[in-house]
């Protein structure tokens, strides 16, 4: 439901200045079966995005101006999220327009996930059950970053929504993954079965606390769920959220791309997960 409307509030807010993008037009890497031991029908592929100089903005907010979500930037704002979450844009996309579904009050986002947080996020896929409507032309990936070692920029507990293909997928629903997690199938989203598989599945993998969960990333489609340790928030200078699992990389300059092409980006998922690979 909110699409249409973070739309017409991104094109405004770029044109105003309020919008500042940081990365580039990507660059595709591709993954060969043969080479990479995934016993896969095609080969994998993974976006680089290249960042511009609007990181150092958002660097030097993060740094001075505190919780950006209380309050947050009314050019920002694209629509209530039920009764205790709001929806605004990312002011710094990778992918614009990209959504972030922010608590009304200041809740740790290293704590548990709760059945109001899945109901206010599955607004973002049109509606709390799932359902697709004419909106829904791309893929929609919602990622969460339980805290610092899991790529969080901000403590206040918020979750993200994008359009965009998910390159990794077929990797992710192989049961090849290189590091511990589980992952959730799904027909329909509904957000009191996804409470209940994220509560189980963090449990499972030692993550669970009820008020501090270990770091831990979370994707989520109208297909699946996928929830997974995390060990560190970057290897080699490469820095790794929720939104890097799904194949789309953020990457500072060439002899990053350079790393990335050599080592490969699945181990160097499985490195960030669990500090080496199964």
């Amino acid at each position: 439901m909110f699409w249409a409307p973070a739309q017409q509030v991104a094109q405004a807010a770029l044109a105003s200045g309020s919008l500042l993008p940081i990365a580039t037009e990507p660059t595709v890497l591709t993954l060969n079966n043969h080479d990479s031991n995934y016993d896969l029908r095609n080969d994998l592929r993974c976006y680089l995005h290249v960042i511009n100089d609007n990181l150092k903005h958002k660097i030097s907010r993060t740094k001075t101006n505190g919780n950006p979500f209380l309050p947050y930037d009314q050019d920002m704002f694209v629509g209530l999220a039920g009764d205790h979450h709001v929806c605004l844009l990312n002011k710094f996309p990778v992918l614009a327009p990209h959504l972030l579904i922010c608590s009304n009050t200041f809740i740790e986002q290293i704590s548990p996930l709760q059945s109001l947080d899945f109901k206010a996020w599955l607004l973002g896929f049109d509606g709390e059950d799932g359902r697709e409507n004419s909106e829904a032309s791309e893929d929609i990936l919602g990622f969460y970053n339980g805290g610092r070692t899991a790529g969080a920029s901000q403590p206040h507990r918020h979750m993200q929504l994008i359009k965009t293909e998910i390159p990794l997928e077929p990797l992710i629903v192989s049961g090849n993954l290189p590091f511990k997690h589980k992952l959730y199938h799904y027909r329909q989203l509904n957000a009191d079965t996804l409470t209940a598989d994220y509560h189980q599945g963090m449990t499972e993998l030692g993550l669970y606390h009820p008020e501090q969960c270990q770091p831990y990333n979370l994707l989520l489609t109208k297909r699946w769920m996928l929830l997974l340790p995390r060990a560190t928030n970057n290897v080699n200078g490469i820095f790794a959220n929720g939104m890097n699992y799904s194949g789309h990389f953020l990457i500072r300059n060439q002899q990053q791309i350079d790393w990335l092409s050599q080592n490969g980006p699945v181990p160097f998922l499985a490195q960030c997960s669990q500090g080496q690979q199964n």
